[in-house]
């Protein structure tokens, strides 16, 4: 992230939402529609762990548990989001 940019500072009442498809499948195999390509779950945790603004929602979509069939693999990840969602919104 670039260092002279503060994702949502002074931003009241932001709702996130993470779509688990966005994950490149080596990190998230069980979703509905794979995104070859796509973000690491670094990348994604990077971006939450910088955003300035004041979170009191999200939620996390897509998983798609008849398709995780990578012993649970995305059913973690997706656990692991809710976690850090749920830390970032009790700050």
């Amino acid at each position: 992230m670039l260092p002279w940019l503060k994702l949502g500072e002074g931003v009241k009442g932001v709702y996130i939402s993470i779509d688990v498809d966005c994950l490149d499948p080596a990190f998230a195999p069980g979703v509905s529609h794979i995104e070859p390509g796509g973000l690491s779950f670094r990348d994604v945790l990077n971006i939450l762990h910088n955003l300035e603004g004041d979170v009191v929602a999200a939620d996390v979509v897509e998983f798609n548990p008849q398709r995780d069939t990578v012993d649970g693999m995305t059913a973690m990840v997706a656990a692991k989001l809710v976690r850090e969602l749920s830390a970032k919104i009790a700050k």
